[in-house]
């Protein structure tokens, strides 16, 4: 499988070096493929000569029997054609087996967001200690800039510029956008600097946990489930949740559906519509 091998480390280069995908969207990429390699090995194909269209479409659709999501299964598909695609325009192989499997349709699901009023129960958090005046603040800034998971906790302190309400953010393909800061996300987030300063935390990651390291992915989806159960609202959220309603909320008050769609960093408008 070494032929394998060596050009998904070529791939992976390629996703990071010249795509500039994230670390995240990277590891999903190269799990994928890996399943795919274990599947080509199950079959006795240890060539990338010997895959064909028959094979790429075979596996998706062994997936498919496995009762795999449709989204689960689209996003399988899209690794494994970027990276025969890759694979052909760098003529590794003559011809791309991948270029035309079939995925069954996913059905179009509306995401869920809060009212405004949830919202405003979910932010009342009472600053009794270290981790109640960061989570204020992080929850406060999720939502008043409307930052995906991997944006909040990759900011730093110097992401934050007090004097002018803004925010610096590092989006998908390492994309620097720049963001308002809500009066209400300023007020809790001066508060939290402040604390983060008396503790003498030498880190520059503006979120950090009682160890004084970075927040990480997992420990900010933990927090808000533990807040969203403590509220009472009775329903499961994520930072994604808090961000589809920063965006309904903005629509719902501008009606400037491009503004929200450079606001959310969204390359595509038709993700901004959805």
């Amino acid at each position: 499988m070494s032929e394998f091998n060596k050009s998904l480390e070529k791939f992976a280069y390629y996703l990071k070096y010249e795509k500039n995908y994230s670390e995240d969207t990277l590891k999903n990429y190269i799990s994928d493929l890996k399943n795919f390699i274990i599947y080509l090995s199950d079959i006795n194909i240890s060539m990338l000569r010997d895959i064909t269209f028959e094979i790429t479409q075979s596996y998706i659709n062994n997936l498919n029997r496995n009762g795999l999501t449709p989204t689960s299964l689209a996003r399988k598909a899209s690794s494994i054609r970027s990276f025969f695609s890759f694979l052909y325009k760098k003529k590794y192989i003559v011809t791309n087996p991948a270029s035309k499997i079939i995925v069954p349709k996913k059905t179009q699901k509306l995401p869920f967001i809060l009212s405004i009023e949830q919202i405003d129960e979910l932010c009342q958090i009472p600053a009794i200690n270290f981790a109640a005046i960061r989570d204020k603040a992080m929850i406060e800034l999720m939502y008043s800039s409307g930052l995906r998971l991997s944006e909040i906790t990759s900011l730093n302190i110097s992401s934050i510029n007090m004097r002018d309400k803004i925010i610096s953010v590092i989006g998908k393909g390492n994309k620097q956008r720049y963001l308002p800061i809500g009066s209400k996300a300023l007020e809790a987030l001066s508060k939290w600097i402040t604390v983060r300063t008396a503790s003498k935390i030498s880190d520059d990651a503006l979120f950090l946990n009682k160890f004084g390291n970075r927040l990480s992915n997992r420990s900010v989806q933990t927090r808000l489930n533990y807040w969203a159960s403590f509220k009472g609202l009775n329903c499961k959220i994520s930072p994604h949740t808090l961000r589809h309603s920063c965006a309904t909320h903005l629509l719902e008050s501008s009606g400037d559906l491009r503004a929200v769609q450079e606001f959310l960093g969204h390359e595509d408008i038709s993700t901004t519509q959805i």
